[in-house]
């Protein structure tokens, strides 16, 4: 039996379906079946049922899946002890971004973890909150960061600043966002977030107390396609205060003067890798990086 079939079953068990499974592992969805079936014949045991949505754990599938948690917990903590006991930081560290780079400053991040150690090598995965959240959750990443709510009770979360959302949309609709109420807003075309999106409540929140919904004429996974769908004339859109403000002074979007919205930015991470001097050290530097947003009380 072999670590790599355990964090296969783990994955699958836990995303229940083969194709993503082999995303999350970075691997291919042969490689996949091949694991789970090696591991069902070395265990003699049927691990999962196949459905039309995917792959469901067997009843002894859900007792085994317990026992490959604490398998994988163990070595993780045998991986951490060994590097105390070393007192040397090495390997790879993965981190997740939930918006550019800038932002969340990465360069100063980097600058922070090779200085502690040159050795480190970093890489990075890009993606929404909500997906990033649950690869460190799968032990993909070491930590993320992420807007709004955390809903896994195994992540522990440090918060690092807060960002202004707010309403623009592209200067073709400069004379529909002047002055417009809530009411006015919802008869104009929206980019809408997609549900598991921070920005889907703030929408919801705006036109609660309205029977009238907004017209949805397209929805984006990400910040990126959002900003460039809004830019482009599609419809309004929520956006960063610090990324709108540079293309309204430049006369390419307006910004509604009406509601604003506060979304926090945070930092996550395993609880049970508190521990971990790689997760210390990603921690400390992260933290050290968004120290001058504190003292200032905004982003720079």
């Amino acid at each position: 039996m072999e670590l790599y079939q355990l964090r296969t079953f783990v994955t699958v068990a836990d995303v229940g379906n083969l194709t993503h499974a082999a995303e999350q592992l970075y691997t291919s969805q042969p490689a996949i079946s091949a694991h789970i079936k090696a591991l069902e014949q070395e265990l003699n045991v049927k691990l999962f049922d196949r459905i039309p949505k995917g792959m469901r754990l067997t009843e002894h599938g859900k007792v085994l899946i317990k026992k490959a948690h604490q398998v994988l917990d163990t070595t993780n903590e045998l991986r951490i002890e060994a590097s105390t006991l070393s007192g040397k930081l090495a390997g790879t560290v993965k981190i997740g971004l939930n918006t550019d780079a800038e932002f969340l400053r990465l360069s100063t991040l980097h600058q922070l973890l090779t200085a502690k150690s040159p050795q480190l090598k970093i890489q990075l995965a890009e993606g929404i909150s909500i997906e990033l959240l649950h690869e460190i959750r799968r032990g993909s990443l070491d930590g993320s960061f992420y807007f709004g709510e955390n809903p896994l009770k195994e992540l522990e979360s440090i918060h690092l600043t807060d960002t202004t959302i707010v309403v623009a949309g592209a200067n073709k609709l400069a004379l529909e966002l002047a002055d417009a109420s809530v009411a006015d807003l919802a008869k104009l075309p929206w980019i809408y977030p997609i549900p598991s999106c921070p920005y889907q409540k703030f929408v919801n929140s705006l036109f609660q107390d309205f029977s009238i919904k907004p017209i949805w004429v397209a929805d984006a996974s990400s910040e990126r396609s959002m900003n460039t769908l809004l830019r482009s004339g599609v419809g309004i859109a929520l956006i960063r205060q610090d990324e709108a403000q540079p293309w309204a002074d430049e006369g390419l979007i307006t910004i509604w003067q009406g509601e604003s919205f506060t979304l926090p930015l945070n930092f996550a991470y395993l609880k049970n890798r508190k521990r971990d001097p790689l997760v210390q050290a990603l921690i400390e530097c992260v933290v050290e990086s968004f120290r001058s947003i504190k003292d200032t009380g905004r982003v720079d």
